[in-house]
């Protein structure tokens, strides 16, 4: 499970629009979760200040409940998978250095 004062960076579209999160970070030991990485331009501050967003994960189990499978992933992992309820297939994902 996860810790109850988490907070997870997710993107509108997850929150907004209702779409599934397929992939998960927690590179840096911050928790990150989106429709996909795939999706999203993290180049671009600029959209990335409009897109993404700070939620508590309550909400996000709320809706997805399988979330809670990723809960002990470790710092600098990731995890993705094609659709709610599969899989989850964990990768090495860290930060880009600076």
């Amino acid at each position: 499970m996860f810790p109850d004062d988490l907070g997870v960076i997710t993107c509108r579209c997850v929150l907004e629009q209702d779409k599934p999160i397929l992939f998960a970070s927690h590179a840096g030991g911050d928790w990150q979760m989106y429709c996909h990485d795939s999706n999203h331009d993290f180049g671009n501050e600029s959209a990335l200040a409009e897109e993404m967003r700070v939620v508590h994960i309550a909400h996000l189990v709320a809706r997805d409940s399988t979330l809670n499978q990723i809960a002990d992933l470790p710092i600098d992992m990731g995890a993705e998978r094609a659709e709610v309820g599969g899989n989850w297939t964990r990768f090495k994902d860290q930060d880009d250095p600076v």
